[in-house]
């Protein structure tokens, strides 16, 4: 189910309980620490609820594990179920407006460099489960790799060109891997250089993600959850910071350049 069905799902159910309880949107917030905007756009669908909110939901009203499992059943819980639903969003796209600043993103990954990020980022996984995440990964990524949609801009911070997730070689693989993608215009690379003094992507990594049936979304996400948000003044936020970081990053030829000398540095070590 893509997030805004699970949203308004989601919304619609809690604004009859909540109803059915006698609190009003503005009590529910003061009792959960959110403002009454946040609780309005949560009942209509036009934000998925943060992980870290659904139990202390489920207390204030009453409802036992009710919303946790109501949104399990929705979307799933968890890191690999949230991505999942960020990458089904991904996938059916028409374009995607992306930042990262700690790795490429999942869609983008090699085999080598996709099983070093979930291998090492959950180290209580067994050999079959991390092999069978990178699995599902790589079929994702070829797909998107020979696919003519979504359209693809993804900005990234330096660092991540010199992060060796992997290893050498398998980092160059990584490398040489969008350089391709860049060469034949799958993906629009831009690179935000290391001593860019108006750095403004410290808010961490997102996604605008533009559908044609659905209102536009955003991803933000953390180590331990993400959240869909299609409220039209977030939606415009973000576009306006991909905006600022496009335009403190280098040029798309700059930053492609400036990745094959990374390549040129792991080819001399």
């Amino acid at each position: 189910m893509t997030t805004p069905q699970a949203a308004m799902r989601f919304g619609r159910e809690l604004a009859r309980t909540r109803k059915r309880a006698g609190i009003t949107q503005e009590k529910l917030g003061g009792m959960l620490g959110a403002s009454t905007s946040h609780m309005s756009n949560l009942e209509r669908g036009h934000r998925s609820p943060a992980l870290t909110l659904l139990p202390p939901l489920d207390e204030a009203l009453g409802t036992g594990t009710r919303f946790q499992d109501l949104w399990d059943d929705l979307t799933g819980t968890g890191r690999p179920a949230w991505l999942d639903e960020i990458a089904n969003a991904i996938q059916g796209a028409s374009a995607v407006y992306e930042y990262q600043a700690l790795a490429f993103p999942a869609h983008l990954q090699t085999e080598a460099y996709s099983r070093a990020l979930i291998r090492y980022a959950a180290p209580w996984l067994s050999t079959d489960e991390v092999e069978s995440r990178v699995e599902e990964r790589m079929t994702r990524a070829e797909r998107m790799a020979e696919a003519e949609t979504p359209k693809l801009w993804l900005v990234v911070d330096e660092s991540i060109l010199l992060r060796r997730y992997g290893g050498a070689e398998a980092t160059r693989a990584q490398l040489e891997h969008i350089t391709k993608l860049a060469e034949r215009e799958r993906v629009n690379l831009q690179v935000v250089p290391l001593n860019s003094p108006k750095h403004p992507g410290n808010s961490g990594a997102f996604s605008v993600i533009v559908t044609q049936d659905n209102p536009d979304a955003v991803y933000v996400e953390n180590a331990r959850e993400g959240q869909s948000v299609t409220e039209a003044d977030e939606v415009a936020h973000r576009r306006m910071l991909f905006a600022a970081l496009q335009a403190v990053a280098l040029a798309p030829d700059s930053s492609l350049e400036r990745v094959r000398e990374e390549i040129k540095r792991l080819d001399k070590a």
